[in-house]
């Protein structure tokens, strides 16, 4: 795929990019709602709305650059943030687990 080719290089309204991109969100929501329902019911409207809106975030940053190299650094920094995110939060959710309520600090 060349620069020419990438949807950041043509003369593609940002405005309509961004209704694909909120489309796209949409559609995420809707796989989660029928092929998840549990998981669909326990995210709720407010979970349902911000997985909609990160997909439509992350599309419309991911257009910021058309060059190969940016790309790849962007991808390869969106999987080391993931990383530590995860990790930071399995952290977090492992000591509220073993937190013993009684426990007055």
């Amino acid at each position: 795929m060349t620069a020419e080719t990438l949807p950041a290089k043509r003369d593609m309204d940002r405005a309509l990019i961004a209704e694909i991109a909120m489309d796209i969100g949409k559609e995420a929501v809707s796989h989660l709602r029928v092929q998840y329902p549990a998981a669909y019911k326990a995210l709720g409207k407010s979970g349902a709305m911000s997985l909609r809106n990160c997909v439509h975030n992350q599309i419309m940053a991911a257009l910021e650059t058309s060059d190969a190299d940016e790309i790849a650094d962007r991808l390869k920094q969106r999987r080391a943030f993931r990383r530590k995110m995860h990790t930071a939060w399995d952290r977090i959710r492992d000591i509220q687990t073993h937190e013993d309520p009684t426990d007055e600090h």
